[in-house]
């Protein structure tokens, strides 16, 4: 009877997998390892002007957390399968399964937790708001969403009242105001920075 490594060697099916389990592997490590970059990157940006303190509105620490994590679990899968180490691969294919399960906690708790999601949601983005313009990271985030999405504000376009700059007992010129990344531009008309003057003093929504 052929022993096991003599089988191993005959069977084209077992080459097959490990390849594709290196690619991938190799892929996501080399993927994790440019998040983790980016992520460290923007940290070191984001600690020169730092206002905010809230994980949800660090955009780069999740990048950090998120590069790092790819990164180390792909590397595992990729050394395992390359040396053959059962332990490595046992790892790995537990690793993967603790991170399904998390994301669909994760989803489940979302969506039972809906409301309360939603309230933290809110109220972190209008904390993020009342320092608009003091960090650059989070503003260039909330511009682009808005932006995208024609919306502005967590969840109404009152919610920039709580902006130094722009609520109504402000004497400047963006008192009572919404940022212009709130107003929705008709094809390539050009960007006018004062659309959303006043805004706030309005009964019905204007972008």
């Amino acid at each position: 009877m052929p022993s096991y490594s003599d089988v191993r060697k005959t069977n084209h099916f077992y080459y097959f997998i490990k390849f594709t389990l290196n690619i991938y592997s190799m892929v996501f490590s080399l993927m994790g390892l440019c998040v983790l970059c980016v992520g460290v990157y923007a940290e070191v940006e984001r600690q020169k002007n730092r206002t905010l303190e809230g994980i949800f509105l660090a955009p780069a620490v999740v990048l950090i957390l998120l590069g790092l994590v790819m990164f180390t679990v792909s590397v595992v899968g990729m050394v395992g399968s390359l040396r053959d180490n059962k332990t490595l691969l046992h790892m790995f294919l537990c690793v993967l399964c603790v991170l399904l399960l998390l994301q669909t906690v994760a989803l489940t708790a979302a969506l039972i937790f809906e409301k309360k999601t939603s309230t933290l949601f809110q109220s972190t983005i209008r904390e993020g708001i009342k320092h608009y313009y003091d960090d650059l990271d989070f503003k260039n985030i909330l511009d682009y969403v808005q932006q995208k999405f024609s919306c502005c504000g967590g969840d109404e376009y009152k919610d920039w009242g709580v902006n130094q700059y722009h609520f109504c007992n402000g004497t400047g010129p963006l008192a009572c105001g919404v940022p212009y990344t709130c107003c929705v531009r008709k094809g390539r008309e050009v960007i006018n920075t004062l659309c959303g003057y006043n805004t706030l003093n309005q009964q019905v929504r204007h972008h």
